[in-house]
């Protein structure tokens, strides 16, 4: 069977390479949809073989994917993104499925990698990287999702709708097309791009606004809406989007009502945010991420036991998730417990033995309470786990300790380290002043 695969760019040179060379000895065909870039996709595309073809943006990402896919020739056809890969692992189970008989349309496993621990997808929360495919390998964490439909029989009617976050699924839905899942991963890096993804918030939420002023009542468009408003951290708009989809379906998911819950705890409203909360854990009592949220609310009403026990349950139901960990942390402060709280970041840097924001926590807690030694082993565990993180306050309280100990060496070396990591820091750079020997730091002043 011949496979096609279908993509729309803009301005992905960056992505693009990783992407079509994941596709060498699967892909028979490489349908590429230029939107409108000013850098070298296009020009990348060629050179891997891609048929390139030029569609004139009109803010409509459905009627983007519906050019692309018109180009494609093939039996089957797999839809991808510029940031998104395939490992070579995952390519005979793929080919394996492009048959007459079974399943014509298949959903994808998205693994979408990210920088830290403390973020989420969707209402999903990260997990250490411990997988066996080289493909995202060099990143520590990754949530998995399963996504619309990607790969598909090529139906000559076949089209995909929605202005943004656009899905063929309706096609298949409308005509009791069953769609299966698939055993294969789709690698997402799209998250690790912050200053894009930046950028995408007003963007998206923009034409989430035009798809849903042009079709009030569909509860697709306003999902998006609600995703979207939450991203950009419009919250007003985000509670309106979700009591307009509460109106008019019945079983609302856990995420939109998360959702709620959030904008109310934003717009101050803990009451509010309670309730809703409630309900997300109603339908997942174990969701860690609902249960952080829940304990927000109790601590703005001074439940401060019940807020700890909250949270000891979110961590025992998703460790990695480094949110639940230093909240739980700032709790047990509040209790005036902060040996309890040291143990939960500790517990947390178990699990996410490279995660910057609970070292950092665990650094200033140590300060706070007077415990300097304390404070300047954790900062030099730190350093071993992150040698580029903390902003030059690790680097400096172990070059500092070093220094009082009478170790001048050790104490440049550390400076010296830091400074490669934040070279404008100036205490960093007094500190290294003051390690040099006195001969060399006349030649250095010289």
């Amino acid at each position: 069977m011949f496979l096609s695969v279908s993509m729309i760019v803009r301005n992905e040179e960056k992505h693009l390479p990783r992407c079509l060379a994941s596709l060498r000895g699967l892909a028979d065909e490489i349908i590429v949809v230029d939107t409108g870039s000013s850098d070298r996709s296009a020009e990348i595309a060629s050179a891997f073989g891609a048929k390139v073809f030029h569609f004139a943006w009109n803010d409509d990402f459905a009627a983007a994917r519906n050019a692309s896919l018109a180009h494609c020739t093939g039996d089957w056809v797999l839809v991808l993104d510029a940031d998104e890969a395939i490992d070579p692992a995952d390519h005979p189970g793929l080919r394996s499925l492009l048959t007459e008989h079974g399943p014509q349309a298949y959903r994808i496993c998205c693994r979408n990698y990210l920088s830290n621990a403390t973020q989420t997808i969707l209402d999903a929360t990260p997990v250490r990287n411990t997988s066996h495919y080289t493909t995202g390998r060099e990143f520590d964490y990754y949530v998995d999702y399963v996504i619309h439909t990607r790969l598909f029989r090529r139906f000559p009617d076949a089209r995909f709708s929605g202005r943004i976050h656009e899905v063929v699924d309706p096609y298949f839905e409308n005509r009791g097309i069953p769609v299966a899942l698939t055993s294969a991963i789709l690698h997402h890096f799209g998250k690790l791009d912050h200053e894009r993804e930046a950028y995408k918030k007003d963007f998206y939420l923009d034409l989430c606004e035009k798809e849903t002023l042009a079709n009030p009542d569909n509860y697709l468009a306003l999902f998006n809406l609600i995703l979207q408003s939450k991203n950009a951290q419009k919250w007003t708009q985000c509670l309106d989007a979700v009591e307009k989809f509460v109106r008019i379906r019945n079983n609302i998911p856990t995420l939109v009502l998360m959702a709620a819950g959030l904008a109310c705890l934003q717009l101050g409203n803990t009451a509010s945010a309670a309730l809703w909360i409630d309900k997300a854990l109603s339908l997942e009592p174990g969701h860690a991420e609902a249960l952080t949220l829940k304990a927000r609310c109790l601590v703005a009403e001074k439940q401060l036991r019940e807020a700890s026990d909250c949270l000891e349950r979110a961590v025992e139901a998703q460790p990695g998730y480094a949110v639940s960990h230093i909240n739980l942390a700032e709790v047990y402060v509040m209790q005036g417990n902060p040996e309890e709280a040291r143990n939960a970041l500790l517990r947390g840097i178990r699990e996410s033995p490279r995660e910057e924001a609970l070292y950092s926590k665990l650094v200033h807690l140590d300060c706070h309470q007077g415990q300097r030694d304390r404070a300047t082993a954790s900062a030099a565990k730190a350093i071993s786990a992150i040698p580029n993180g903390g902003g030059g306050l690790w680097h400096r309280l172990v070059a500092m300790g070093l220094l009082q100990n009478g170790d001048k060496k050790g104490a440049l070396a550390i400076a010296t380290l830091g400074r490669q990591a934040f070279p404008l820091n100036e205490a960093l750079e007094r500190l290294e002043a003051m390690c040099i020997p006195g001969d060399d730091a006349e030649k250095n002043a010289k």
